[in-house]
């Protein structure tokens, strides 16, 4: 190697890119399974960090009685408008309580009412769906990060952090292992795996608060080693303080809090009379984008109808989030007592590698879970996160365990190959010329195409071309121009390189579904498809580059029909008057 200091080459049965909730779950239930056998985490984070996890409040969805599987099932049929696996999701179901029992047999708690009941909080105006709050708000996440992580130390898991891997290797149509960089040493790394589970989260735009880091390296490496990917059009637009982030606001709305416009006016109820803000953030987002382009902006959060005895789920008591409180306290914000100003904010992308329900994907052992996965067209309930990447780790475990002990031999890693991908991901690290980018500088106007309410929020058929123009042109013009003056940097040019290829991706799926269906809207195609939903892979085409594929929800084949949906509750095109104040 020309540009590395020194070439680390490590052998594992099991390698698991990402240490977040989905990797942490994958290797602890692999470990039980298989001990003895070796295990990886590699993660471009801090070895312990946990990912998006730590910064999560540390709720959890479960299905637990009187609720049961069936009537989680229809509520998500529904939800989703259609666009429900419902094989996938009720395997999901029904493991999600074990999961939530597992985290309290390891010391996590969560929030109980007086009289020694589960304390639960509706989602999104469904009559099943709930989450369950974690007992200490704002440690919640990064408690369950540190219950996990003690059990593979005892395990004897290797875990390694700051490593960006860029390339998979394959050889004859099955995963051999893949290669990166330390983003501080610089040295090289070539991984050997007999399997390998993409547990690298979802793709995104390094927004602020905790999605600064998702970039969609996994899918990107994913798609290029022969995996299909699919949801690419839908992205969480959330809403956000404009002057900070905060994490829980799922719980504000069902409790009492709601939007209103300059006006005062609870302008959902415009939009939909019976949610009103007590809904999936896609829709207030569209609500708020339609505000403010008729001149009824800023929208403004109020929280006057939220009740005293309901501050106690909501407050931070200790961690991140209760210094962030505390701060922002002193500069004259409290988002408990005061009416604040929100926007609409781009976090990341929904879309993700196309798996089946034990994880597998088109290339042999290559293993897919949580949110590198899709698992959801674009609308969220709280909480869903932390189940899903739960269930689907601990699933994946499982598979990778039963497909090692059935495979052949792994083929001979091929160096040649391996040692050329890692002098391709080099090549950026060199002194600047007078005609450099620097990662920001790219980063910054991919975001200038993708933000645009036109694009992102009330996307229209012409402003996503002219995106779709810009990103092309970027991509062409502008990443390779890109130069990086030490490894850290190299690690945020890889990740502008992601972040690009799930941006044009994102705008061309966009343009594929001529619909408005769950987290996607067209404003020149305001209704849902009459011929039913249908989901859009991407696939390989003859030239290699991505390729579009329609296919049909077999609902036919399944047990929940689709009778209503929750489109239906939005009239964006067609506003009633809004209640005041």
């Amino acid at each position: 190697m020309k540009t590395a200091m020194k070439i680390n080459r490590v052998d594992t049965d099991l390698l698991i890119l990402g240490g977040g909730s989905a990797g942490l779950w994958a290797a602890h239930r692999f470990a039980e399974l298989m001990p003895g056998r070796k295990i990886c985490i590699v993660d471009k984070g801090p070895q312990d960090w946990g990912g998006l996890m730590t910064m999560a409040g540390g709720d959890f969805e479960a299905v637990l009685p009187p609720d049961t599987v069936d009537g989680w099932l229809e509520d998500l049929v529904y939800y989703f408008d259609g666009l429900c696996d419902q094989p996938l999701m009720e395997a999901l179901l029904s493991r999600s309580a074990d999961r939530m029992r597992d985290y309290e047999r390891f010391g996590c708690e969560f929030f109980h009412t007086p009289d020694g009941r589960l304390k639960s909080v509706p989602q999104r105006g469904l009559p099943h769906v709930k989450l369950y709050p974690a007992q200490f708000k704002g440690r919640g996440g990064e408690l369950m990060v540190r219950s996990l992580v003690a059990r593979l130390k005892d395990a004897g898991v290797t875990r390694l952090g700051r490593i960006m891997l860029t390339d998979y290797l394959v050889q004859d149509g099955r995963i051999t292992g893949a290669v990166g960089f330390h983003s501080i040493s610089g040295e090289g790394y070539i991984f050997r795996a007999g399997a390998v589970v993409a547990a690298t989260g979802m793709g995104g735009w390094k927004t602020s608060y905790g999605k600064n880091t998702p970039t969609g390296e996994g899918m990107r490496m994913a798609f290029e080693a022969g995996a299909e990917l699919q949801d690419l059009e839908f992205a969480r637009v959330w809403n956000m303080p404009r002057l900070f982030a905060w994490e829980g606001q799922t719980h504000l709305f069902p409790l009492g809090a709601r939007f209103v416009n300059r006006l005062g006016e609870n302008f959902m109820s415009r939009y939909s009379p019976v949610l009103g803000s007590n809904t999936d953030p896609h829709f207030t987002t569209i609500g708020m984008a339609l505000e403010i382009r008729a001149g009824r902006g800023p929208i403004i959060f109020d929280v006057s109808p939220l009740r005293d005895e309901d501050m106690v789920l909501l407050k931070p008591q200790t961690g991140w989030q209760k210094l962030n409180y505390e701060k922002l306290c002193r500069l004259g914000l409290d988002l408990f007592r005061d009416n604040t100003e929100w926007v609409p904010q781009m976090t990341v992308s929904h879309g993700g590698i196309r798996a089946e329900i034990d994880g597998s994907t088109a290339v042999k052992g290559l293993f897919a879970a949580g949110t590198a996965r899709s698992l959801e067209p674009g609308v969220y309930a709280g909480g869903f996160a932390l189940m899903t990447t739960a269930v689907t780790g601990h699933m994946v475990g499982e598979t990778a365990a039963a497909w090692l002990r059935d495979a052949d031999a792994a083929p001979a890693l091929d160096e040649a190959r391996a040692e050329a991908l890692l002098e391709r991901a080099f090549a950026p690290l060199r002194p600047a010329a007078a005609d450099s980018l620097t990662p920001k500088q790219v980063l910054t106007r991919i975001q200038a195409a993708v933000f645009p309410y036109d694009v992102s929020i009330v996307k229209n058929g012409p402003a996503l071309e002219r995106a779709l123009a810009e990103i092309r042109r970027l991509r062409a013009e502008e990443l390779p121009r890109m130069t990086a003056a030490d490894p850290h940097y190299l690690l945020k040019l890889h990740e502008v390189e992601s972040v690009a290829f799930v941006s044009e991706l994102f705008v061309r799926a966009s343009l594929e579904r001529k619909e408005s269906r769950a987290g996607h809207f067209r404003e020149d195609f305001p209704r849902m498809d009459p011929a039913g939903p249908a989901w859009l892979f991407i696939r390989h085409g003859t030239d290699g580059r991505p390729e579009f594929a329609r296919e049909r929800v077999p609902l036919e084949k399944w047990r929940v029909p689709l009778t209503r949906c929750y489109q239906d509750n939005f009239t964006f095109m067609e506003p009633k008057p809004a209640e005041n104040a």
